[in-house]
């Protein structure tokens, strides 16, 4: 048995590393293998796994919007005493923050220390942003990015994809109202503006028998609101979703604008593709790996509103002949984004760390 600790900075219901986290946890714990513990900074979303067997700590002091020097000294005291007397043998963190911590209490604990990166972050501030013995990279630029910057040797990478959940049928869509909708937290970098501008500029072409809607939270809320009402875009904030793979099962189209450069590979795109809808994307770093404009989505320049808006006019009157793309990307997803495979490849990982 692997006695195994996950380090989270936040658990919620909008957010892509939770939803990696909550299949991760599912699949390890099912395997067996892994006694699974996970300590967080908090968060909206730590019902989600009520179910689960696992063990989960919050604890302000893993929050990276808390960080200070005397609580980081503090977070390292706690976990080099939480991982002896709980007997952990790897620390597995999925933020630097967290992982500048548990780097820490390995050395003092004497434990192996892996760290999945989500993305590639600006670097900036005092902490590493990649600190441990081993790592993860969930797409090739990533990767890539670290072998270019020397950071790891070659055979201390494992790439592992986030695997998810992919429906066994291609749910049928109720084709008398075409639904389009965008998810994300509303932060800086997801592009949720170009989304509502090109709402609005179609709203203003009289775009008939269509409804937008934008599923997701964050700070950014009221201020998205209130360009939304200011177009006059009509976009239906529909707030926090608990059941995600329902609402896209009767959502024909999905947007994902994002705008930044740190992305590692969006969970919404992997969403819609095992739910079958068709995907419209912004071109983000990375997004060649997978994304195959006029193959299995539609692409477009970042931040582009003008253009996302033709490309969506073209898919809504266009629906049922780009159908294709949208089965092109369910099968990538089921044969790329397995989640047995990436429960498999994790558990392989554990065993070989642990062996060396």
């Amino acid at each position: 048995m692997i006695n195994l600790l996950l380090i989270v900075n936040e658990l919620n219901y909008t957010c892509g590393v939770t939803n990696h986290i909550l299949h991760l946890a599912g699949g390890l714990t099912a395997s067996g293998s892994v006694k699974l513990c996970i300590i967080t900074g908090g968060g909206n979303g730590i019902a989600r796994f009520a179910n689960m067997d696992v063990s989960i700590i919050t604890d302000e002091r893993f929050l990276h919007s808390n960080r200070s020097f005397s609580g980081h000294i503090s977070a390292i005291n706690f976990l080099v005493k939480f991982v002896r007397e709980n007997k952990i043998d790897i620390l597995h963190s999925h933020y630097h923050y967290g992982a500048a911590i548990a780097r820490r209490a390995s050395k003092l604990a004497k434990r192996i220390t892996i760290q999945t990166n989500h993305g590639i972050i600006q670097e900036k501030g005092r902490l590493k942003h990649f600190n441990a013995d081993k790592y993860v990279a969930i797409n090739e630029h990533i990767r890539k990015y670290m072998l270019d910057k020397k950071i790891a040797k070659e055979n201390d990478i494992y790439f592992i994809r986030c695997g998810i959940p992919v429906d066994e049928v291609l749910p049928v869509r109720n084709n008398s109202q075409i639904k389009i909708i965008a998810a994300s937290r509303f932060v800086e970098g997801k592009g949720i503006d170009t989304y509502i501008k090109a709402a609005g500029r179609l709203r203003s072409l009289g775009a008939n028998n269509v409804s937008f809607s934008l599923a997701g939270e964050g700070p950014l809320e009221e201020e998205l609101k209130k360009l939304n009402s200011t177009l006059n875009a009509g976009v239906i904030f529909a707030g926090r979703i608990v059941d995600m793979y329902s609402l896209l099962r009767d959502t024909h189209i999905v947007v994902f604008p994002g705008v930044s450069e740190n992305e590692g590979f969006p969970a919404i795109i992997t969403e819609a593709g095992a739910t079958g809808g068709l995907l419209i994307s912004s071109r983000f770093r990375g997004a060649e790996n997978i994304l195959i404009d006029g193959t299995n989505c539609l692409i477009y320049p970042p931040g582009d509103d003008g253009k996302l808006a033709e490309i969506l006019s073209n898919a809504i009157k266009n629906y049922a002949t780009l159908k294709p793309l949208a089965e092109n990307l369910y099968t990538m997803v089921k044969q790329e984004f397995d989640l047995q495979t990436m429960t498999d490849k994790h558990i392989l990982m554990y065993r070989e760390c642990l062996a060396r």
